[in-house]
């Protein structure tokens, strides 16, 4: 009772429209309006949650195999062996990866295949493939013996088992290919086209023992999350840019990562349509109440409510709408990106066209907070907008029967 009591006029109308309908569980008409705008909330930050995670995962997973930076040295005789690993390790970068990569073919007894070989040291291996282990085990991987790493795919197409051996040959000076001998250690799967279909890891000093010729050489170097690339490329050592050329995974894969800045822009689509329906249904549902209630809307007005009064009434309903709304919404959003980011039931049919078998979410709490008010703010708005149809309304009119 006292509650009731210290209730202004128009939180009471209000309140009384909404019949009785808590702030948790709506009744009545309410239901259909929060339902709405919980479903626009809850596609949004799915739209959100996907798009950011699959940009994130595609980034991460490029970034595993080729680093933040690679430095490619140009073609000279006159790079040290020992003064530029000594510029580059003084720098300030998480990790340096010494690799060097070649092309060979591949024969099997039941595949021959061109390959993209790519020589790392052994205490690099598991950051790089770690994350990707089907089968085998990177204990079979050694730096003295002729051991490789295939992608599932790979050895699938090959026949290949772990503990099978199979054929690598190079191309040399000479004209006749070098032939080598090699042992599956394990596969991996990052499904990804490109490392997929034509990557071979083996050991970096067994690579360079086999050819010396032809052979591409770099480093790779990782940042850590809180570090700036770019501004760590400008605290190294000018002296290291005499030999090597510096390109960003953007460079590597232009149109990867236009087709990633993609994902923005149908973000902001998705955003704009669903959320058009969304308060496209609120306006609808409070158009309702107004055309359910015009005879208490005349009774009101005829006993002297002013617009402000009326208004009033107006926003504290679509608020109720928007707030609640938005509860549930963002309540079912981030229980399913729990669930799925857990256990990963939700899957794509053709993870070779995402590079991802599930799909993944990620949303922050800030990003989560910013949409929030962002979307109560433009619908208080719309709100406000639309109960200047309030004006228009006669008491004879709608009191008419």
């Amino acid at each position: 009772m006292t509650s009731r009591v210290n209730m202004t006029f128009q939180r009471f109308v209000a309140h009384r429209w909404l019949q009785g309908s808590g702030w948790i569980f709506p009744k009545g008409s309410a239901k259909f309006a929060v339902l709405a705008i919980a479903l626009g909330v809850f596609i949004s930050f799915m739209a959100i949650a996907s798009g950011q995670g699959l940009q994130q995962a595609i980034h991460q997973k490029i970034r595993h195999f080729e680093g933040d930076l690679l430095l490619t040295p140009y073609p000279s005789e006159l790079i040290s062996d020992t003064l530029v690993p000594h510029q580059i390790e003084a720098s300030q970068f998480s990790q340096m990866i010494e690799y060097a990569r070649t092309i060979a073919v591949l024969r099997s007894s039941k595949k021959v295949k061109g390959v993209q070989v790519k020589g790392v040291k052994s205490e690099d291996l598991n950051f790089l493939v770690g994350d990707y282990l089907l089968r085998g085990g990177l204990n079979r991987f050694s730096g003295s013996e002729f051991t490789a790493i295939l992608s599932e795919t790979i050895a699938n197409e090959s026949g290949l088992n772990i503990g099978d051996d199979f054929f690598l040959l190079f191309n040399s000076t000479t004209g006749v290919p070098k032939q080598r001998k090699f042992r599956l250690a394990a596969t991996i799967q990052t499904d990804f086209p490109t490392y997929d279909e034509q990557l071979v890891f083996t050991s970096l000093s067994t690579l360079r023992g086999v050819i010396k010729d032809d052979l591409i050489s770099g480093y790779s170097l990782y940042t850590r999350d809180d570090q700036d690339p770019l501004t760590l490329l400008e605290s190294m050592d000018p002296m290291a840019f005499d030999f090597f050329e510096v390109s960003f995974l953007a460079d590597r894969y232009p149109d990867l990562y236009q087709w990633i800045e993609l994902f923005d822009l149908n973000i902001l689509i998705i955003l704009v349509v669903v959320l058009g329906v969304a308060f496209f249904a609120l306006i609808t549902t409070l158009i309702s109440q107004i055309i359910e209630r015009r005879t208490s809307l005349g009774l009101l007005i005829s006993m002297g409510a002013s617009q402000s009064h009326l208004r009033m009434i107006f926003s504290q309903l679509g608020a109720y709408y928007l707030i609640v709304g938005s509860f549930y919404g963002t309540l079912l959003a981030w229980v399913l990106i729990l669930l799925q980011n857990q256990f990963h039931f939700l899957k794509f049919q053709n993870p070779e066209e995402y590079y991802i078998t599930h799909v993944p979410f990620e949303l922050s709490l800030s990003d989560t907070l910013i949409f929030l008010i962002l979307f109560i703010l433009i619908g208080y708005i719309v709100i406000q907008i639309s109960s200047r149809a309030l004006r228009r309304l006669n008491p004879i009119q709608l009191l008419r029967i």
